[in-house]
Protein backbone atom coordinates (compact mmCIF):
# COMPACT_ATOMS: atom_id res chain seq x y z
CA UNK A 1 0.00 0.00 0.00
CA UNK A 2 1.62 3.31 -1.06
CA UNK A 3 2.08 5.70 1.88
CA UNK A 4 2.39 9.45 1.55
CA UNK A 5 4.30 11.16 4.38
CA UNK A 6 4.15 14.94 4.42
CA UNK A 7 4.20 17.94 6.72
CA UNK A 8 1.94 20.86 5.86
CA UNK A 9 2.53 24.44 6.97
CA UNK A 10 0.09 27.33 6.60
CA UNK A 11 1.66 30.29 4.80
CA UNK A 12 0.26 33.83 5.17
CA UNK A 13 -0.21 35.09 1.58
CA UNK A 14 1.78 38.22 2.42
CA UNK A 15 4.81 36.00 3.17
CA UNK A 16 4.78 34.15 -0.18
CA UNK A 17 7.54 36.26 -1.75
CA UNK A 18 9.76 35.94 1.33
CA UNK A 19 9.24 32.17 1.34
CA UNK A 20 10.23 31.82 -2.31
CA UNK A 21 13.30 33.99 -1.60
CA UNK A 22 14.40 32.06 1.50
CA UNK A 23 18.06 30.99 1.02
CA UNK A 24 17.38 27.33 1.82
CA UNK A 25 14.50 27.17 -0.66
CA UNK A 26 16.30 29.13 -3.37
CA UNK A 27 19.30 26.77 -3.08
CA UNK A 28 17.13 23.66 -3.58
CA UNK A 29 16.94 22.78 -7.31
CA UNK A 30 13.62 23.22 -9.08
CA UNK A 31 11.92 19.96 -10.01
CA UNK A 32 10.31 21.78 -12.95
CA UNK A 33 8.92 25.20 -13.75
CA UNK A 34 6.08 26.41 -11.48
CA UNK A 35 2.96 24.51 -12.50
CA UNK A 36 -0.76 25.29 -12.40
CA UNK A 37 -2.69 22.38 -10.90
CA UNK A 38 -6.48 22.21 -11.26
CA UNK A 39 -8.25 19.37 -9.47
CA UNK A 40 -11.85 18.22 -9.35
CA UNK A 41 -12.88 16.32 -6.21
CA UNK A 42 -15.67 13.76 -6.64
CA UNK A 43 -18.17 12.25 -4.23
CA UNK A 44 -21.78 11.09 -4.20
CA UNK A 45 -24.57 13.68 -3.73
CA UNK A 46 -24.86 12.58 -0.08
CA UNK A 47 -21.03 12.66 0.36
CA UNK A 48 -20.60 8.94 1.05
CA UNK A 49 -16.84 9.03 0.43
CA UNK A 50 -16.37 11.91 2.87
CA UNK A 51 -18.36 10.00 5.49
CA UNK A 52 -15.82 7.16 5.19
CA UNK A 53 -12.85 9.59 5.09
CA UNK A 54 -11.91 8.75 1.50
CA UNK A 55 -10.98 11.48 -1.00
CA UNK A 56 -11.11 11.08 -4.77
CA UNK A 57 -9.78 13.67 -7.20
CA UNK A 58 -8.80 14.06 -10.84
CA UNK A 59 -5.96 16.54 -11.35
CA UNK A 60 -5.02 18.25 -14.60
CA UNK A 61 -1.21 18.38 -14.82
CA UNK A 62 -0.21 19.84 -18.16
CA UNK A 63 -1.72 17.56 -20.78
CA UNK A 64 -2.09 14.68 -18.30
CA UNK A 65 -4.98 13.80 -16.03
CA UNK A 66 -4.17 11.94 -12.80
CA UNK A 67 -6.66 10.06 -10.63
CA UNK A 68 -5.78 10.05 -6.93
CA UNK A 69 -7.44 8.25 -4.03
CA UNK A 70 -6.46 9.08 -0.47
CA UNK A 71 -7.69 7.48 2.75
CA UNK A 72 -7.88 9.00 6.21
CA UNK A 73 -4.60 10.39 7.48
CA UNK A 74 -3.00 10.14 10.89
CA UNK A 75 -2.07 13.79 11.35
CA UNK A 76 -0.46 15.69 14.22
CA UNK A 77 1.21 19.07 14.16
CA UNK A 78 0.91 19.19 10.37
CA UNK A 79 2.70 15.83 9.91
CA UNK A 80 0.43 13.40 8.06
CA UNK A 81 0.79 9.79 6.90
CA UNK A 82 -1.92 8.47 4.59
CA UNK A 83 -2.44 5.70 2.02
CA UNK A 84 -2.47 7.16 -1.49
CA UNK A 85 -2.96 5.67 -4.97
CA UNK A 86 -2.21 7.61 -8.17
CA UNK A 87 -2.69 6.57 -11.77
CA UNK A 88 -3.51 8.02 -15.17
CA UNK A 89 -7.15 8.98 -15.70
CA UNK A 90 -8.69 8.07 -19.05
CA UNK A 91 -12.18 9.60 -18.89
CA UNK A 92 -13.48 6.96 -16.50
CA UNK A 93 -12.66 5.90 -12.96
CA UNK A 94 -10.54 2.79 -12.44
CA UNK A 95 -10.18 1.48 -8.88
CA UNK A 96 -8.55 -1.87 -9.73
CA UNK A 97 -5.12 -0.80 -8.39
CA UNK A 98 -6.38 0.06 -4.89
CA UNK A 99 -5.12 -2.68 -2.59
CA UNK A 100 -7.15 -1.61 0.44
CA UNK A 101 -10.20 -3.91 0.20
CA UNK A 102 -12.56 -1.66 2.17
CA UNK A 103 -11.68 1.47 0.18
CA UNK A 104 -11.87 -0.40 -3.14
CA UNK A 105 -15.27 -1.90 -2.30
CA UNK A 106 -16.64 1.49 -1.24
CA UNK A 107 -15.43 3.22 -4.40
CA UNK A 108 -16.79 0.50 -6.67
CA UNK A 109 -20.16 0.62 -4.90
CA UNK A 110 -20.60 4.35 -5.59
CA UNK A 111 -18.83 4.53 -8.96
CA UNK A 112 -21.93 5.33 -11.02
CA UNK A 113 -23.13 8.01 -8.56
CA UNK A 114 -19.96 10.12 -8.44
CA UNK A 115 -20.30 13.83 -9.23
CA UNK A 116 -17.95 16.86 -8.90
CA UNK A 117 -18.27 18.51 -5.47
CA UNK A 118 -15.51 21.15 -5.40
CA UNK A 119 -12.38 22.38 -7.20
CA UNK A 120 -8.87 23.32 -6.14
CA UNK A 121 -6.93 25.65 -8.44
CA UNK A 122 -3.41 26.71 -7.53
CA UNK A 123 0.13 27.27 -8.71
CA UNK A 124 2.80 24.97 -7.27
CA UNK A 125 6.51 25.72 -7.00
CA UNK A 126 8.36 22.43 -6.33
CA UNK A 127 11.97 22.10 -5.19
CA UNK A 128 14.03 19.07 -4.13
CA UNK A 129 15.93 19.48 -0.86
CA UNK A 130 18.77 17.03 -0.18
CA UNK A 131 20.56 18.08 3.02
CA UNK A 132 22.66 14.89 3.21
CA UNK A 133 22.96 11.41 1.72
CA UNK A 134 19.81 9.37 2.18
CA UNK A 135 17.48 12.31 2.74
CA UNK A 136 15.30 13.83 -0.01
CA UNK A 137 12.36 16.15 0.59
CA UNK A 138 10.10 17.86 -1.93
CA UNK A 139 9.29 21.44 -0.92
CA UNK A 140 5.99 22.42 -2.55
CA UNK A 141 4.72 25.98 -2.25
CA UNK A 142 1.05 26.29 -3.22
CA UNK A 143 -0.89 29.49 -3.90
CA UNK A 144 -4.46 29.63 -5.24
CA UNK A 145 -7.99 28.85 -4.09
CA UNK A 146 -10.66 26.25 -3.38
CA UNK A 147 -14.01 26.75 -5.17
CA UNK A 148 -17.42 25.31 -4.28
CA UNK A 149 -21.00 26.42 -4.89
CA UNK A 150 -20.00 29.88 -6.11
CA UNK A 151 -17.74 30.53 -3.11
CA UNK A 152 -13.95 30.48 -2.80
CA UNK A 153 -11.33 30.39 -0.05
CA UNK A 154 -7.58 30.89 -0.49
CA UNK A 155 -4.87 28.25 -0.65
CA UNK A 156 -1.52 29.41 0.70
CA UNK A 157 0.70 26.69 2.15
CA UNK A 158 4.00 24.86 2.10
CA UNK A 159 3.98 21.06 1.87
CA UNK A 160 7.10 19.10 2.74
CA UNK A 161 6.86 15.59 1.26
CA UNK A 162 9.28 12.84 2.28
CA UNK A 163 10.93 11.09 -0.68
CA UNK A 164 13.74 9.42 1.29
CA UNK A 165 14.66 9.57 4.97
CA UNK A 166 12.62 9.67 8.18
CA UNK A 167 9.59 11.74 9.22
CA UNK A 168 11.84 13.55 11.68
CA UNK A 169 13.70 15.02 8.69
CA UNK A 170 10.50 16.87 7.74
CA UNK A 171 10.23 18.26 11.27
CA UNK A 172 13.84 19.45 11.19
CA UNK A 173 13.33 21.24 7.88
CA UNK A 174 10.10 22.85 9.08
CA UNK A 175 11.83 24.10 12.23
CA UNK A 176 14.64 25.62 10.16
CA UNK A 177 12.18 27.46 7.90
CA UNK A 178 10.14 28.65 10.89
CA UNK A 179 13.16 30.49 12.29
CA UNK A 180 12.62 33.31 9.78
CA UNK A 181 9.24 32.61 8.12
CA UNK A 182 5.72 32.86 9.68
CA UNK A 183 4.82 29.22 8.94
CA UNK A 184 2.51 27.28 11.25
CA UNK A 185 1.67 23.54 11.28
CA UNK A 186 -1.68 22.81 9.63
CA UNK A 187 -3.51 19.50 10.00
CA UNK A 188 -6.38 20.43 7.64
CA UNK A 189 -5.98 19.08 4.09
CA UNK A 190 -7.22 20.82 0.94
CA UNK A 191 -9.90 18.13 0.70
CA UNK A 192 -11.12 18.79 4.24
CA UNK A 193 -11.26 22.52 3.55
CA UNK A 194 -13.17 21.85 0.34
CA UNK A 195 -15.80 19.81 2.18
CA UNK A 196 -16.07 22.52 4.85
CA UNK A 197 -16.70 25.06 2.08
CA UNK A 198 -19.44 22.82 0.67
CA UNK A 199 -21.16 22.85 4.07
CA UNK A 200 -20.70 26.59 4.66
Amino acid sequence: MPLEIELKLALPPAALAATLAHPLIKAAPLEHEPTRLDSIYYDTPDLALHAHRVALRVRQHGTQQIQTVKCAARSHGGLAQRPEWEQSYQDQFDFSAIDNPEAAALLESVKTALVPVFLTCFQRDTRRYTPRAGVEILIMIDSGEIQAQGRAIPISEVELELVAGEPEDLVRLAAELQKTLPLTPDDVSKAQRGYELCHA
